[in-house]
């Protein structure tokens, strides 16, 4: 709960940050609509034999917009997966919150979002439904020093209990931005070096931890025993066609798959891996491309073994 408190008085030194910026702002705002397609990968079971393990496959998000000029506003985003025993929706998204971009000084974000899982059996189980995501980054110097906190929470529906589960990320850094105009586009590109720590209980899809969400390789990270069994669902049951998503509400669904890693209790809280990222931009007019792109070094044995990478392209319109 600790680890909490932390996260939640950094939201609380955002916000404040956030009313003194809008202070100066006395000219009212106006609200503009978007539209857009995330695309990137996702892992989902592959099953060969008696073997189970994980392969990337493409996720394609369009979504809807809808914010004001001082970032207020809301956002859906259904999300498809291409591969896997289920191709199809795997996930409606809903964003609330705070996303601002345009000042000269800071840069912040304070999104919170719901995840409604379908109980698509392509997809690993995860119990976390509910996110907080903040960041912060600092613009007026030459390297922009950032920082990035958020905490995921739900019920484990895999436990008899169905007790409360949580993880809680965070990541430091620093970027620069080398921008340009050219042909009446602009044009932006941002290396960055961050370190990431987290409490990695749980496979998830949040915005936080997307080394685990992202990855094929996210059983060597994921914490605790009885998630690890759950997302490592028992292949003889999907052979004989037993459906083993019906009581699930996000993702994958019920597991008879044992696992050797050892329950590590969700207060500890570790250092995990170097990240390496360049983020593009490239607008025309009202229409935006951003490829991203992310390299992980595992620096402790939390962080699993060998190198995970991760991508995403969006295409953006703003009317």
């Amino acid at each position: 709960m600790k680890k909490l408190l932390l996260l939640f008085s950094f939201v609380n030194f955002f916000s404040i940050g956030y009313s003194q910026s809008n202070a100066s702002d006395s000219s009212g705002s106006k609200w503009h609509p978007s539209v857009g397609i995330n695309l990137e990968p996702v892992p989902v079971y592959d099953i060969s034999g008696a073997d189970t393990s994980f392969v990337n496959s493409f996720s394609i998000a369009p979504y809807f917009s809808y914010r004001n000029d001082n970032g207020i506003g809301i956002m859906y985003s259904p999300k498809f997966v291409m591969g896997g025993a289920t191709p199809g929706i795997y996930v409606h998204v809903i964003t609330a919150g705070i996303e601002q971009y345009g000042k000269k000084v800071w840069d912040y974000v304070l999104d919170y979002s719901h995840y409604f899982f379908t109980g698509n059996t392509s997809i690993p189980y995860t119990p976390l439904n509910n996110e907080i995501y903040s960041s912060l980054t600092y613009k007026k110097s030459w390297i922009r020093p950032f920082i990035q906190a958020g905490v995921g929470f739900g019920k484990d529906t895999e436990n008899v209990s169905s007790t409360s589960a949580y993880d809680v990320g965070a990541t430091i850094g620093i970027s620069h931005a080398f921008s340009w105009d050219k042909n009446n586009a602009s044009y932006l590109i941002s290396p960055s070096i961050t370190l990431n720590a987290g409490t990695n209980q749980y496979f998830s899809l949040l915005n936080i931890t997307k080394y685990i969400g992202r990855s094929t390789k996210f059983t060597q990270i994921v914490k605790n025993s009885v998630a690890a069994a759950a997302a490592t669902r028992s292949a003889t049951a999907n052979r004989r066609g037993r459906n083993t998503s019906g009581s699930s509400p996000t993702g994958g669904g019920t597991t008879t798959t044992t696992t050797t890693s050892s329950f590590i209790p969700a207060e500890s809280f570790n250092l995990n891996n170097i990240g390496l990222g360049i983020e593009s931009e490239i607008d025309l007019g009202s229409f935006g491309i951003r490829p991203t792109a992310n390299v992980y070094l595992p620096v402790s044995s939390f962080a699993g073994i060998g190198v995970i990478s991760y991508w995403q392209l969006s295409f953006e319109y703003n009317f």
